[in-house]
């Protein structure tokens, strides 16, 4: 075969005009190398937009559910204007969304700290396939530059289940300070202010020393496991996973989901972990990480499980799985109250200042549960 034959190129053609025919062969496929090249520089982890399946409400319950949610997207917009966008799943079927202009349902949202409790669910998978030995197992095991860089003896005695449940024993974090959050020697020398599993302290350095570990464990990067273990088999094919100056994807912060997404996250937690036939988290990780270890601290100050926040009582008489939630700073929420089969997720603008109004949370505990119990009934 020749290589006018292989570029398609008619061989009766003209000399001058196969140069012409070749040139302008050539030219179409660098471009089309190039466009290829741009959208993978500018398209986030995973490039296909998410559809969740959700179930469809039968035309009375929708229709109930319409009189229930009312003038909620009204008053969203003018009392509630933090508030980007609200998905509501109830018996697995979308019973309200809310977007605020210029977000839509394939919009990434910057999560917060509801990275966390996603870090904690790759720690679930990672125990059960043994590239996590056990949740009491020794930090400096899988990151040992923690006993090498630290003289107090107490990060000799640091396990996994002291980072899961924030008690590891240094001072805390609240807040990101890029340039360290990946540095594996600022993390592992801070000065400890109690021994490992004393005091709670709600601590970005200890979750982003958690997926470091992880991620040495595996093999791999952090946001390659979710990728591969968990998004993919949930349905999710669009985020994107801050990476740190040192390469390592953060733990603490970082990650970028569709509302409804965050959604199908908080359906796996209430299901325990489990997706259909899949049990993507074992049962017992699932349940002892949504439900409380420690009595917790700020900035909630709820009961604390593995990354994951617990509500101080359950409302409803009867109830033996209390609410639980997973945070983002500012008012980004998975909120999952499991006596009504309920999955909230909502994200707003981010700010001191947004936090302190809780705008989001109020929504939730008032109009939107008041709703959802009326749904039940």
């Amino acid at each position: 075969m020749t290589i006018v034959s292989c570029l398609g190129i008619d061989p009766m053609l003209g000399v001058s005009r196969l140069v012409r025919a070749w040139l302008r062969t050539l030219m179409l496929t660098l471009a089309a190398v190039t466009a290829s090249t741009s959208l993978a520089q500018k398209s986030p982890v995973g490039s296909e937009p998410s559809k969740p399946e959700w179930q469809q409400p039968s035309r009375a319950r929708a229709a109930k559910a319409s009189q229930l949610f009312g003038d909620l997207t009204t008053r969203i917009e003018s009392h509630y204007t933090d508030i980007r966008s609200v998905v509501v799943v109830q018996n697995g079927q979308l019973m309200f969304e809310y977007y605020r202009k210029g977000v839509t349902a394939d919009t990434l949202q910057d999560t917060q700290s509801i990275t966390k409790s996603v870090l904690a669910l790759l720690v679930g998978q990672a125990l059960k396939s043994g590239q996590i030995k056990r949740v009491d197992q020794l930090v400096a095991e899988l990151v040992p530059d923690l006993a090498r860089g630290h003289p107090d003896p107490r990060a000799r005695q640091l396990r996994i289940s002291h980072l899961l449940t924030m008690t590891a024993g240094w001072p805390g974090a609240q807040f990101s300070q890029r340039d360290l959050d990946d540095n594996v020697a600022w993390i592992t020398r801070r000065p400890f202010v109690a021994s490992p599993g004393k005091q709670f302290n709600y601590d970005n350095g200890a979750a982003n020393l958690l997926a470091i570990a992880l991620s040495r464990a595996a093999g791999k990067p952090v946001s390659e496991l979710a990728r591969e273990q968990l998004f993919a088999p949930l349905g999710i094919k669009r985020f994107s996973w801050a990476k740190g100056a040192n390469g390592f994807d953060f733990g603490a912060l970082g990650l970028r989901l569709s509302t409804r997404d965050m959604a199908r996250l908080g359906e796996l937690a209430l299901r325990e972990g489990s997706w259909g036939a899949n049990a993507l988290v074992p049962l017992d990780f699932m349940r002892t990480a949504t439900s409380g270890r420690n009595s917790g601290g700020p900035p909630l100050s709820t009961p604390y499980g593995y990354l994951w926040w617990v509500a101080n009582s359950a409302p409803d008489r009867g109830v033996t799985r209390k609410p639980f939630m997973a945070s983002g700073h500012g008012g980004q929420w998975i909120w999952v109250y499991p006596h009504l089969n309920l999955v909230v997720a909502a994200t707003s603008s981010t700010s001191p200042q947004s936090m302190a109004r809780g705008q989001a949370i109020t929504l939730i505990r008032t109009q939107i549960l008041q709703a959802a119990r009326g749904l039940a009934k």
